[in-house]
């Protein structure tokens, strides 16, 4: 087969998507198929498959747009939405640009870069879908950020949230199959966006669990104090991740004990506001913000619990990492979390937005150590089992094979 992978947004990056990107495509061409590719780079300033020249500015085509966009809506005016438009029809000319009647069947990693392909793409090409996450939600909290005292019906009812909700049921509908990695993912396409469920295959994310593992050993960059425990976080720094209930949950820690310290990793849009709130609340000592790294085996090695508040989560890679290396981890009940850890056998989980009930699980697990060591040794077992990438390679032929004789029998 020859595979077209498409992302709307920039790849490579950090995080879930080019993990998942990156090893599927390494292991599709092992097997002999030819994958490519299409995706914003990382200054976002051109769609190109990646490796490949030439390659087109967005600056070459933006005039034709733009000129296309006034005569549409020329009374609109939103910064955000015409960034968006403006992207979404680079993609389009991008994908005409390079052809795509070369391939076999279309992956898209996102509902917008479905939407945007299925519109130029010649109709005997299939287009899947990966569900990795879930657009109106990561808008309906970015705008929570910025719209503090807006009621979240308020918050739903504004241009943004419409405009983003419209594209992601869009994008749903845009594709022949969908993969859901998780079941609440599943549910939410079928019940929200009112998808037919014999479109969509669920199974779970894979990773390269020998090459994650090996880039784990050797010597750690950061040394962890004496007597003290580590707890980690990774990842954006942002609403949606619940970080700000964390930040509280250590404050109500603090008081009872001081063996502790929080390592966190990753930026984002509220870094400064995080960092004021352990200053107000006094954990400038405990509390350690540690930027981005492109070595978080290292961390986790050096960690004693994992922590994951977020407001909303499909499959967290952060997570499926901390699991391979034996950390006990606490959730939130948002979204598929609590279908990736099992409470009480591999770690625990609190009420999402609840910085109380966090806290007592931060505490219960930092008295017991023969139940960490339960959890880790439960963690392993769970991540091997789970996270195999030779499940996830089979699951996604199936897929494939399913849209393509669909394809050929309609």
């Amino acid at each position: 087969m020859k595979i077209l992978i498409a992302s709307y947004y920039p790849l490579p990056a950090l995080g879930g998507i080019w993990s998942f990107v990156s090893q599927l495509k390494e292991r599709l061409e092992r097997l002999g198929h030819s994958v490519d590719i299409l995706s914003h780079n990382l200054n976002a300033t051109k769609y190109r498959i990646i490796g490949r020249k030439p390659e087109l500015s967005i600056s070459q085509i933006t005039p034709h747009i733009d000129a296309k966009l006034k005569r549409i809506l020329p009374q609109h005016s939103n910064q955000w939405i015409d960034k968006t438009e403006e992207y979404r029809y680079s993609l389009e000319l991008s994908a005409l640009y390079y052809g795509l009647n070369q391939y076999d069947i279309i992956h898209a990693q996102d509902v917008i870069a479905a939407d945007a392909l299925r519109r130029v793409k010649p109709k005997h090409i299939p287009l899947v879908t990966s569900a990795h996450g879930y657009l109106s939600g990561g808008i309906f909290y970015h705008l929570k950020t910025l719209h503090r005292n807006k009621t979240d019906e308020q918050i739903k009812q504004m241009f943004e949230y419409q405009y983003h909700n419209a594209l992601e049921y869009e994008g749903y509908h845009a594709s022949d199959y969908i993969h859901a990695p998780s079941k609440w993912s599943y549910n939410k396409i079928v019940n929200e966006f009112s998808v037919m469920p014999k479109k969509l295959f669920t199974f779970s994310d894979g990773m390269d669990i020998e090459g994650f593992l090996s880039r784990s050993k050797g010597e750690s960059p950061i040394s962890r104090p004496k007597d003290k425990k580590i707890i980690l976080f990774t990842g954006r720094l942002v609403f949606l991740k619940g970080i700000q209930y964390l930040i509280e949950a250590l404050a109500k820690l603090k008081l009872d004990r001081r063996d502790w310290e929080c390592w966190i990793l990753g930026e984002g849009a509220m870094q400064s506001e995080l960092q004021g709130n352990c200053t107000r609340l006094g954990l400038t000592n405990e509390v350690k913000f540690l930027g981005v790294t492109n070595n978080v085996p290292h961390f986790l090695k050096q960690a004693d619990i994992f922590v994951l508040p977020g407001l909303q989560d499909t499959q967290p890679h952060s997570l499926m990492e901390a699991q391979l290396i034996g950390l006990p981890a606490i959730v939130s009940d948002a979204a598929a979390l609590p279908e990736m850890v099992s409470n009480g056998q591999n770690g625990l989980v609190f009420p999402a937005g609840n910085s109380q009930q966090l806290y007592i699980k931060l505490k219960y697990l930092l008295e017991n150590d023969l139940l960490r060591e339960q959890f880790s040794h439960h963690a392993k077992l769970w991540a091997h089992k789970r996270w195999s990438m030779d499940k996830m390679i089979n699951n996604t032929l199936n897929f494939y094979h399913k849209a393509i004789g669909n394809n050929k029998n309609s």
